[in-house]
């Protein structure tokens, strides 16, 4: 008997150093990996009780509680809470008046009419109203101030003597931001459908380029600026706009491309606020704007800048090295001027008060 049991210790000795996250030996113990730590929060998170993850790693429930809360505050210093930082959130009363209600929508605004015949995910576009632009306002100020807010009281947390009302407040400002971000992005989902449809073409998937467009959509509510008092849609509009180009073959944005049947049912899920004319009277001005701090650069500095982000539509952008094969230098020295031209350009957009999405 004593053989058969010395042997069952053993057998599940080697158990528990195989599979130190189900640690099921009473006896075992030592620091556990940051991977089993990891399992214990997500398991914790999905609602099982600190008792029985004590008993399933073989640890008390002091133990756990601090691993959870070890766990918890690291996963809270990944939060992406950058933000655009304004004078105004440093106020005593900033909270007060930042966090208010938002502003109704204009007296005598217009109901917009849901097209029939529309597939449903369309359709349920039309379910969420447009912004104004006090809204629109409100929510960018919002949204930031949010973050910022959140990052501040992030500089104090220390994993290991982390607060759980420090975390509670943390996580309850990140997740209002987050809903905030969710309500602009609802708001202008039409935008990207009304863009999507002048760039399809016949062998695109449409949803497919409505989805690659939403992300742009959302990476560009991250990065406006609402101080500076230009209006989202615009912004947004370029954002959509310069990576459909990059994404799309040059053949299937011509003008006079086929029209199906399919481009014919989108016909109607124009956004009301943002016309052709605007768009291409955006895009002529940021295309001017872009052309005048070129001429900032030498001949080999514009050129280097054209190939490598594909600034002309001749081609797509090129690498570091096919650049340098074509000028006859090494790819290294591409990169060299390349930097040195974009410091150019950041110079000049700062200057010049410009503001190009994606253009750090």
């Amino acid at each position: 008997m004593g053989r058969s049991v010395e042997t069952i210790r053993y057998t599940l000795k080697q158990f528990d150093q195989e599979h130190p996250d189900l640690a099921i030996f009473p006896g075992a113990s030592g620091p556990l990996s940051e991977e089993t730590k990891k399992k214990i929060y997500q398991q914790y998170r999905r609602d099982v009780s600190v008792e029985a993850l004590a008993k399933r790693y073989c640890r008390t429930k002091t133990s756990v509680y601090r691993i959870i809360n070890e766990m918890r505050a690291k996963r809270i210093l990944e939060l992406p809470l950058d933000c655009i930082p304004n004078p105004t959130f440093s106020r005593a009363d900033a909270a007060k008046t930042i966090l208010g209600e938002m502003p109704e929508a204009e007296a005598g605004a217009k109901k917009v009419r849901l097209p029939s015949g529309l597939p449903p995910y369309l359709a349920s576009l039309y379910e969420v109203p447009l912004l104004n632009r006090e809204q629109e306002m409100h929510l960018f100020r919002r949204f930031n101030y949010l973050k910022f807010t959140a990052a501040k009281l992030r500089e104090g947390l220390d994993p290991a003597r982390a607060k759980s009302s420090a975390m509670d407040e943390i996580e309850r400002l990140y997740e209002q931001a987050v809903a905030t971000k969710n309500q602009i992005v609802r708001a202008n989902l039409r935008l990207v459908v009304s863009i999507a449809k002048r760039h399809v073409g016949p062998a695109d998937n449409f949803f497919e380029l409505v989805s690659d467009g939403n992300i742009s959509l959302i990476r560009a509510s991250e990065k406006f600026d609402y101080a500076r008092g230009n209006k989202f849609s615009t912004y947004a509009s370029w954002a959509i706009m310069k990576n459909f180009a990059r994404t799309i073959p040059d053949e299937h944005r011509r003008r006079d491309r086929f029209r199906t049947s399919q481009l014919e049912t989108f016909s109607t899920t124009e956004d009301q606020r943002t016309d052709q004319y605007e768009l291409e009277s955006a895009q002529a001005q940021r295309q001017a704007q872009v052309e005048r701090i070129l001429g900032r650069l030498d001949e080999r500095e514009q050129k280097i800048i054209i190939s490598r982000f594909g600034l002309d539509h001749s081609h797509e952008p090129l690498t570091l090295k096919e650049v340098g094969e074509e000028m006859g230098v090494t790819k290294e020295r591409i990169r060299q001027i390349e930097a040195r031209a974009l410091s150019k350009l950041r110079q000049a957009a700062a200057e010049e008060k410009i503001d190009l999405p994606g253009v750090a």
